[in-house]
């Protein structure tokens, strides 16, 4: 049921001609959050993490709840390539290799997409990027503490553990929005830093009692 409804839906957005998703479209994760469990499900490189703590060595660390799903990747790059399209980066001028590996169709320089699974995009969809999610199930720990769940605008210069680092401060002080705040601000200030544009940054920051 479903399949039947994600099918359903894909249709309607095709069928809106106010939507054209010819070249766009979205990555998208999700979480459940049941009373024993975290359910995430994943399409993209958006990124869902757990915050953890260890008492008997004072340690914070992180858990992904969900993969990036990048075309380097040998699983997602082989259904790419079976499907027609072709991985390599982006060339300059010169020739020259820039940036991460892309999407393109065989005999031409679309779409780029810098990700292997998504919602839209419909020339990628033709050479192998999917929207099927990746579902990862993990059980509740007192050892988790909180849980961040983030676009690519925030993982691009900040590692998972980087950004466990950052909210576990926030988290003492029983401070969620505080920690968003800084997190979507440094972020911000990386990219400032590195290139001449700023991605899509969207943060959720939960706190697990």
């Amino acid at each position: 049921a479903f399949g039947i409804k994600r099918d359903l839906r894909k249709a309607e957005i095709i069928l809106n001609k106010s939507i054209d998703t010819t070249f766009s479209g979205s990555t998208c994760v999700s979480l459940i959050l049941t009373p024993t469990k975290l359910i995430c499900a994943n399409a993209g490189d958006s990124r869902c993490i757990v915050g953890k703590y260890t008492t008997h060595n004072n340690n914070w660390f992180s858990r992904e709840l969900s993969h990036d799903h990048k075309p380097h990747i040998n699983e997602e790059k082989q259904r790419i390539i079976l499907s027609g399209g072709r991985i390599e980066a982006y060339k300059d001028e010169n020739g020259n290799y820039i940036g991460p590996e892309r999407v393109w169709v065989c005999n031409g320089d679309v779409p780029g997409l810098a990700m292997s699974r998504s919602f839209g995009d419909d020339v990628a969809q033709s050479v192998g990027v999917i929207s099927s999610p990746e579902i990862i199930e993990m059980d509740i720990k007192d050892e988790d503490k909180f849980i961040v769940i983030a676009s690519d605008g925030v993982w691009e210069f900040i590692s998972s553990q980087e950004c466990v680092d950052i909210v576990k401060d926030f988290y003492i002080q029983n401070d969620a929005q505080g920690a968003v705040s800084f997190l979507y601000k440094e972020a911000s200030r990386r990219w400032i830093m590195e290139e001449e544009v700023i991605d899509d940054i969207t943060v959720i920051i939960g706190f697990l009692q």
